[in-house]
C-alpha cells in the first residue's frame, strides 16, 4: 500500500500552481482529496484534471478567518476526519517598506499566516484524539532569509516557519507529523497575483516566477516525496542553484548574506 492510500487529504490553494499540481499527482493514489480555493471554476478544472479520483471541492476564501472554524467543521462532517492537511494557499507581495500600506501587511499576514494557524487548529483535536495525522505548510525560502522589497511576504513566512517549528515540538508526543516545505522560484501565477504597495495586483510575473523557475509539477513531485518521507523541513530547489547557495550563506556567512540581500535584484538574476 502506498503512503497516501486510504487517507483523506485536504489541499488548500488548489486552483492553480503548486496546489493544483499537488492535487493532480495525489489523485493517482487511492485517497480522498478535499480541494479548497477561492475560485470555484478553477477548482472544478483541477478536479477534472484529477480524472476519476475521489475529489471533493469546497470553494472558500481563507482570508475570512472568522468563518474558518465553521467551514472546517462542515468539511470534516461531510467528508471525514483529516489525515493530511496541506496548507498551500497564500499570496505574495513585492514592494519596499516605506511605500507599502500597512493594510497590505495585514492582508498578507491574514492569508499567509493567520488562516493557516486557524485551519490547522481546527483539525488538530481530531488528529490528537486519533494519535495520527500530518500537517504540511508550504512556506518559502523567504521564510529563512529576506531580501529587499520582500518585507511583507518574508515576515509572513518567517512567522509561519516559527509556528510550524513550535507545533512540531508540541504534537510530537501525539504521533502527529509536521512538515514545512520551502519552494524557491516556481513557474506559477503567484508573481502576477502579488500585491504592490497599495494593495493592487502586480499584474506581471517578476523574475522569481518567470520561465526560469522550476516547473510546478516538479515542485509538487518533490513536495509529495518529502511528505511521504516525513521530511521535517525540505527545500524545493535544485541541488546546484543560487537559492541553495544563499541558504548556505545565511547560515554560515550571515554578513555576506546580508550584503547580497541589500544588492539583490530579482529582475536581473
Amino acid at each position: 500500500m502506498n503512503y497516501f492510500d486510504k487517507k483523506i487529504i485536504w489541499v488548500t490553494g488548489a486552483s492553480s500552481g503548486i496546489g493544483r499540481e499537488l492535487a493532480i499527482q495525489l489523485s493517482k493514489y487511492d485517497c480522498t482529496l478535499i480541494l479548497t480555493a477561492r475560485r470555484k471554476e478553477q477548482l472544478e478544472d483541477t478536479k477534472l484534471k484529477c480524472g476519476n479520483a475521489n475529489v471533493q471541492i469546497y470553494p472558500f476564501d481563507l482570508s475570512r478567518i472568522d468563518e474558518i472554524d465553521d467551514f472546517s467543521s462542515r468539511v470534516q462532517k461531510e467528508v471525514g476526519e483529516i489525515d493530511i492537511l496541506i496548507n498551500n494557499a497564500g499570496v505574495s507581495a513585492w514592494s519596499g517598506v516605506e511605500e507599502t500600506d500597512f493594510k497590505v501587511y495585514q492582508d498578507v499576514m491574514t492569508l499567509d499566516f493567520y488562516s493557516i494557524v486557524k485551519l490547522t487548529k481546527s483539525v488538530l483535536p481530531s488528529m490528537i484524539s486519533r494519535k495520527s495525522g500530518q500537517v504540511v505548510s508550504v512556506s518559502s525560502l523567504l521564510g529563512k532569509f529576506a531580501i529587499k522589497k520582500r518585507s511583507v511576504y518574508a515576515a509572513a513566512k518567517h512567522a509561519l516557519q516559527g509556528f510550524m517549528d513550535a507545533l512540531r515540538a508540541e504534537v510530537y508526543e501525539h504521533n502527529i507529523k509536521v512538515n514545512t516545505v520551502a519552494p524557491g522560484y516556481v513557474e506559477t501565477e503567484v508573481g502576477i497575483k502579488a500585491l504592490t504597495g497599495d494593495g493592487s495586483e502586480y499584474g506581471a510575473n517578476d523574475r522569481g516566477h518567470d520561465t526560469k523557475g522550476m516547473k510546478a509539477k516538479t515542485a509538487a513531485d518533490m513536495i509529495i516525496n518529502a511528505i511521504a518521507k516525513n521530511k521535517r523541513e525540505y527545500y524545493v530547489i535544485p541541488l546546484l542553484s543560487f537559492s541553495r547557495f544563499a541558504l548556505y550563506l545565511a547560515r554560515f556567512a550571515p554578513g555576506l548574506a546580508a550584503r547580497i540581500a541589500r544588492n539583490y535584484n530579482e529582475n536581473e538574476n
